[in-house]
């Protein structure tokens, strides 16, 4: 089988949107065990159809149309089982998924910029910090801070992140 441009952009896509997609399944199936079955099913059925993806829109929002319809061809097989969620509820809850997926990028996009607006000495200690596996206290006696000192100053940088994005996502509420 020859590997081309478009099967390496599909794997890159997939791979990238599949823990997201693994956990909007979850959400609407009962039985664990049947997520990986319908995840198979959905990438099948993208990998299929991704000729006629539009790149101008997001592969995850593609691919959660694709696995909801798989998940509803495995509601159909699994009738007989008797352990599935009603249609209502497994519409609710994708509707509501997509709702909450959309606020955490907003959330995200807003944190992004609410870090660039830190000054630098708190942005690197964000850094540090949080893109690190290290711990308050090793960072603390490589920087030469008291340990309680770079709590409360992570504190202090984590109450204006909080307050940057409230205040972001006011703001594009209010502009929508």
């Amino acid at each position: 089988m020859e590997f081309t441009k478009q099967n390496e952009e599909f794997v890159r896509l997939y791979a990238k949107a599949e823990g997201r997609l693994r956990r909007y399944v979850g959400a609407l199936v009962p039985v664990t065990s049947d997520v990986d079955d319908i995840l198979q099913e959905t990438a099948i059925a993208l990998m299929r159809k991704f000729d006629q993806y539009d790149v101008t829109q997001p592969f995850f929002n593609w691919a959660c149309r694709f696995a909801l319809y798989e998940v509803m061809q495995h509601r159909k097989r699994a009738k007989t089982r008797g352990r599935h969620f009603s249609e209502e509820v497994v519409e609710s809850i994708a509707a509501e998924y997509q709702q909450h997926q959309q606020l955490s990028d907003l959330r995200k996009a807003a944190l992004s910029v609410c870090l660039r607006k830190l000054k630098s000495q708190d942005r690197k200690l964000v850094e540090l910090r949080y893109f690190s596996e290290e711990t308050v206290e090793s960072l603390a006696t490589r920087i030469e801070e008291p340990t309680a000192k770079l709590y409360r100053s992570l504190a202090r940088i984590r109450y204006l992140l909080a307050n940057c994005v409230r205040r972001s996502l006011a703001a594009s509420e209010g502009a929508s």
